[in-house]
């Protein structure tokens, strides 16, 4: 699907909208990498909705992701940039009487996150919202892959509807010439199960060949529990 050969020492993950499981896969993808003796560095840049407790802004996501990797690294380091209004992170910034500049504030975290990266560590950098979500005042999410290298793990809902939403991301994607690693098809306990709901992982690996060269494969991810079902990601 791209052109460039992705760095293969961890992630991106992006949804196709906010909500839709982003943390609940990458905290299944950190327990997988210490079951098999590898050790994840887990980053959530940014996280608007943060509560106060203490007079401390508490992230949930980062918290989450920390516990997930075996708490080896601070939260200050996990989640770096916390804002307590649940919008997009720039609009939460500027609700602050702040700005949230790429390069000023975004582009030192990844440098340090990927600097000094031992062989069996590897990187799940998750975003804030959708890929094509404001970042910053300057950059979108997908920006988190541009900048690093890293493959993305796409994360969509397997819902109906997720079909337009899946495909418009990995054809943005692929415009944009950044490797999918996979695409996760995330059921949420909310969503419905039964014999009239679609197939979409079926639909998508029909789909997919139409839309790109060599299409990322499709995980259906059911059972946070289970993360089996990541361990191809183990392999690239």
């Amino acid at each position: 699907m791209s052109t460039r050969d992705p760095d293969p020492r961890g992630w991106v993950v992006l949804a196709t909208d906010t909500g839709v499981g982003k943390t609940v896969v990458s905290c299944a993808l950190a327990r997988l990498l210490i079951d098999h003796g590898l050790l994840p560095r887990v980053r959530k840049p940014v996280e608007t909705g943060c509560e106060l407790h203490d007079g401390e802004r508490q992230p949930a996501d980062g918290i989450a992701l920390r516990e997930a990797a075996g708490n080896r690294e601070a939260l200050e380091a996990v989640c770096p940039i916390r804002y307590l209004t649940p919008v997009a992170a720039p609009e939460a910034a500027h609700r602050e009487g702040e700005t949230l500049q790429f390069k000023r504030d975004l582009a030192p975290i990844l440098d340090r996150t990927q600097a000094g990266l031992a062989h069996d560590e590897r990187l799940i950098i998750e975003s804030a919202g959708g890929l094509l979500s404001p970042l910053a005042d300057d950059a979108l999410n997908v920006r988190l892959a541009e900048y690093t290298g890293l493959p993305v793990l796409l994360v969509t809902p397997d819902r109906l509807g997720t079909l337009s939403s899946t495909l418009t991301a990995v054809e943005s994607l692929h415009q944009r010439d950044i490797p999918v690693a996979a695409i996760v098809l995330n059921r949420r306990p909310e969503d419905p199960v039964g014999p009239d709901c679609p197939d979409n992982a079926s639909a998508l690996r029909e789909w997919l060949p139409r839309l790109v060269p060599a299409p990322p494969p499709v995980i259906a991810f059911h059972d946070p529990q289970r993360p089996d079902v990541l361990l191809s990601l183990l392999d690239h």
